[in-house]
């Protein structure tokens, strides 16, 4: 399936609808990095074992 590039297509037409449907995209392709950063917002931390030693 062809992924349609709403920038292009509003160049083009100039058309209000088109510009919605750009923004639309866009802010659904943001969401979507923001999902993919919390899942992996645990990485690096380093946890307490409780054996004291600190270094």
């Amino acid at each position: 399936m062809k992924e349609i590039n709403y920038w292009e297509q509003f160049m083009a037409t100039g058309k209000i609808e088109d510009f919605l449907a750009y923004k639309n995209a866009t802010r659904q392709d943001g969401q979507q990095e923001t999902r993919e950063a919390k899942e992996y917002s645990h990485a690096g931390d380093r946890g307490d074992h409780g054996d004291g030693f600190k270094g």
